[in-house]
């Protein structure tokens, strides 16, 4: 039987290629690589190899979907701000799913054990990266976007624990403001400072079972952080509470764990520090 991976690219290569909309794309990727993402038709034909016609009848298409803009100066094409509000669906957590993704793939290969990647949302973790569809041993096939609760799952411990005071109070008040509003249940927070105090000792968030939506998951995990020591997002193991507990878990994938989180964080970092064009 083909994997899913494989039947994904069996099912892709079944499709036709439309080769107007790659054409299109490459203009795209044209103009962005020019100067001020300004070019004339001429260069753009260069840069792709597409005939100068086609580029201009491309081009047009472009201007009447928003996407481009002519100048009556030069007769150059230029790209709109409509674009940039494309880009801004893009987000920094986006980009960091995207850096962890191949990380996360490689540890879950070790240790058999799904993992996910998770960002702050409110008072909530949501899952952006996850190997729940690779893993043998995973009871969920459809993790991502899907919200964790801060104060219940290993992440949102995670999270709180190894942020700043500022952030931590500010999601703890808004936690509470929902609860005296009977939206979400609470532990006492009492109980919590002894989890976020047990959590900053040893390193690591964990929960086993806990949350009530997901009783039978156990859980731990660590920060993912930036160069200026911010808490970006959380990456975790997930078993299951009647084969492990999170001490366990973390004897046996601490340092795995800890080894991806550190992967992350410098494929961070690289990213930041390449040049980005003028």
């Amino acid at each position: 039987k083909p994997s899913s991976a494989a039947s994904d690219v069996y099912k892709r290569q079944a499709y036709k290629h439309v080769q107007g909309l790659s054409r299109g794309l490459a203009i795209l990727r044209a103009l962005c690589d020019c100067t001020d993402g300004r070019a004339q038709i001429p260069e753009l034909s260069a840069r792709t190899g597409i005939h100068r016609t086609t580029v201009r009848r491309l081009l047009e298409t472009l201007v009447l979907e928003g996407l481009v803009q002519s100048s009556e100066d030069d007769g150059a094409y230029f790209l709109t701000a409509e674009l940039k509000r494309w880009g801004d669906a893009f987000t920094t957590y986006d980009h960091v799913a995207e850096l962890a993704t191949p990380i996360l793939d490689d540890l879950s290969a070790r240790i058999t054990w799904p993992c996910s990647l998770a960002t702050p949302q409110e008072d909530t973790m949501v899952i952006r990266a996850a190997t729940h569809h690779q893993s043998p041993l995973s009871f969920h096939r459809r993790t991502l976007g899907r919200r964790l609760p801060m104060l219940m799952t290993s992440m949102g411990r995670a999270y709180l624990a190894f942020s700043g005071a500022s952030t931590r109070d500010r999601i703890l008040d808004l936690i509470a403001s929902k609860y005296e509003a009977g939206e979400v249940p609470l532990i006492s927070l009492a109980t919590f400072k002894q989890i976020m105090l047990r959590t900053q000792r040893d390193g690591y968030g964990a929960n086993h079972g806990e949350w009530s939506a997901d009783k039978k998951v156990a859980a731990i995990a660590v920060p993912v952080m930036n160069k200026q020591g911010a808490v970006l997002a959380c990456i975790n193991v997930v078993a299951i509470t009647r084969a492990t507990s999170p001490d366990q878990l973390a004897k046996k994938f601490l340092t795995h764990l800890r080894d991806a989180a550190a992967e992350i964080e410098v494929a961070i970092a690289q990213s930041e520090s390449k040049p980005r064009r003028e």
